[in-house]
């Protein structure tokens, strides 16, 4: 998307205005009868002369910060991380004191156009758009009319190249978000603020069309984005609901049925991926909250009494409050799910319900990087890309496919992913990630499949948020998790418990990053994390080991099938994985024909399955 022209070199609308003159095109019928008729008649001086005479006398439309709440405090909603405010050019804040035509601002106006000319418009430069078209009324008092018309031509131009944009191959770099401010929010504003215009007017069409398009292309049908544009779920909120003010004041519809119901899907989507201090997951910026009056608008325009339950949920400060609210409108027995798997966008998020402070893992899965955030309580205790390094013999084997999703589970006991990726060498590895939700435990293990026999070295990574450590037990290699509280006990059950016993593998913090090592001499490799999360279980005794497990009466190698108990105090679980054929295999005295099972042992000893995947 590259500029055609810049504002000195051709015609721009001076030129055009001299020929649309003759035949009154430039004004649409809505313009005052002086404006047009001194048109018509080519008295320019005159016709503009009756345009700011009814610039500074008209009383609607009222401004466009007018029509939000907090007023101009609107457009800085969710802005993306690199824009600390709203920006604007330098420019318009000297027009805001000047009270008549002044060489110097028009100077640099034209040299800021100038600057313009030839960029892609960026995220910035679009905001800096929207600043200008809302001020153009006022505007008309302080430049000329070559200037002030030279620059409406900026922004009809720049609406123009930007509509086309192809939102389903631009996933990157804030491309869409641009595309939305610019053919949609910008184009939206001139046909509310100047419809008189005849360009203008007809722009209430192309912002339509751009607005709906947007929503339908970066949106998976239930309101969430692609996973590698997480980052605008709240940037887009915000243009979209700006929008929806300013179309019910023009009484239009600004979007399609299909795409408003989009629309209040990603209202929920976005209190879904809000972490418990209100900011987005896997955003850097601690200080990134949403603003109430933005939370407040959202629910009016897209929300129902769930997703209100909701937000009283995650942004209420008064505990007592949101607790007599919550019970009296809406149980939360009665919300939606509060997981969720969504295969379009490569994410999921694992959550057993829609409490503020309750366990969640999201996880995101673009391309060849799988990004993963655990929230406890008020504590984010990882967040960013479970690393992935693998060796056979000796030399790194790279990925060749992207991660994609195998198995979805959601119930009132677990929920459980699957992904896998393939390698070069033909060498899988199947990703298994599994929050249960009343035993309150995290399962994190990779599966890794080879096609020939060699030594296998493993090394994944879970990058710690800052502020948490991790505290490895002296004699055994179990470890805390400790953030403002202690969050998590990490047993790495592929490795026998107590550091005395030989093994080929460590867990151990390295860098801010939580590594789990394994190595196998062999064509397979299994390497869980198991994590409790159950702060009441943390100071009891705990224990793992490895189960034999046999085939037609033959103990079988770890490569073949691997088995885990874990005790923790009075609880314990079952963890079974086959990674070669399918058979018919003994537990501690279970027959197995499964692929995975996850189980509890009950009071007497039995298994209770959490999970199984045959």
């Amino acid at each position: 998307m590259t500029r055609k022209h810049t504002p000195g070199d051709t015609p721009t609308a001076a030129g055009s205005r001299a020929l649309n003159s003759r035949t009154g095109v430039l004004w649409h019928k809505s313009a005052p009868t002086a404006v047009r008729k001194k048109s018509v008649a080519g008295e320019l001086d005159a016709a503009w002369s009756a345009w700011q005479e009814h610039l500074a006398t008209r009383k609607h439309p009222v401004d466009v910060v007018g029509l939000m709440p907090g007023e101009s405090r609107a457009m800085g909603w969710a802005l993306p991380v690199s824009l600390a405010t709203p920006p604007q050019p330098d420019w318009l804040a000297q027009a805001v004191t000047a009270s008549a035509p002044d060489v110097a601002l028009e100077k640099s106006l034209l040299e800021w156009l100038a600057e313009a000319a030839g960029n892609s418009a960026s995220v910035q430069h679009a905001h800096e758009l929207l600043a200008c078209s809302q001020a153009m009324p006022s505007l008309g008092q302080v430049l000329s009319a070559e200037v002030w018309w030279t620059l409406l031509d900026h922004l009809l131009a720049t609406i123009h190249e930007t509509e086309t944009l192809d939102l389903t191959s631009a996933f990157c770099n804030g491309e869409p978000l641009a595309h939305q401010l610019v053919a949609g929010e910008l184009a939206l504003t001139l046909a509310y603020l100047l419809p008189e215009v005849a360009a203008c007017h007809e722009l209430k069409s192309t912002a339509t069309k751009a607005l709906s398009r947007g929503v339908a292309d970066l949106l998976d049908g239930e309101g969430l984005p692609h996973a590698r544009n997480f980052s605008l779920v709240r940037p887009l909120l915000a243009c979209w609901t700006r929008c929806l003010l300013i179309g019910d004041a023009m009484d239009a519809k600004v979007l399609t049925r299909t795409a408003r119901q989009q629309y209040e899907w990603l209202v929920r989507q976005s209190f879904r991926l809000t972490r418990p201090d209100g900011t987005q997951v896997f955003s850097e910026d601690a200080t990134a909250t949403l603003p109430s009056l933005f939370i407040e608008t959202a629910l009016d325009l897209g929300g129902d009494e769930g997703d209100r339950t909701i937000a009283e949920q995650l942004f209420s400060t008064n505990k007592k409050a949101k607790g007599k609210s919550s019970k009296a409108k809406h149980g939360l027995a009665d919300l939606p799910e509060a997981a969720i798997n969504a295969e379009w966008a490569a994410a999921a998020v694992l959550r057993r319900d829609w409490s503020r402070t309750g366990q969640r893992l999201t996880v995101a899965y673009p391309d060849q990087v799988v990004m993963m955030e655990l929230s406890c309580g008020r504590d984010v205790v990882f967040s960013g890309p479970w690393q992935l390094e693998l060796s056979l013999d000796g030399e790194l084997v790279p990925p060749e496919t992207e991660w994609e999703q195998v198995c979805w589970v959601s119930d009132e006991d677990v929920d459980y992913l699957e992904l896998e990726m393939s390698f070069v060498g033909g060498i899988r590895v199947q990703r298994q990630m599994v929050l249960a939700h009343e035993d309150r435990f995290l399962l994190l293990a990779d599966a890794v499949l080879g096609s020939r026999s060699g030594k296998l070295e493993y090394r994944s990574g879970l990058p710690l948020w800052p502020g948490v450590d991790f505290t490895g037990d002296e004699q055994s290699r179990e470890g805390v998790l400790v953030g403002s509280k202690r969050r998590g006990l990490v047993m790495p059950l592929a490795l026998p418990e107590w550091r005395a016993d030989k093994s080929s593998g460590e867990l151990a913090l390295r860098d801010g990053v939580l590594q789990l090592r394994q190595s196998h001499e062999g064509h397979h490799l299994y390497a869980p994390l198991f994590i409790d999360l159950d702060r009441h279980r943390f100071s009891k005794r705990l224990t793992w080991r490895q189960l034999t497990v046999a085939e037609q009466l033959q103990i079988v190698s770890p490569e073949v099938a691997a088995g885990y108990r874990v005790a923790v105090g009075n609880e314990q679980w079952l963890i079974y994985r086959s990674l070669a054929h399918k058979a018919n295999r003994t537990l501690l005295g279970h027959n197995l024909a499964t692929e995975a099972l996850i189980a509890r042992f009950d009071k007497a000893g039995e298994i209770e399955p959490l999970m199984e995947v045959e």
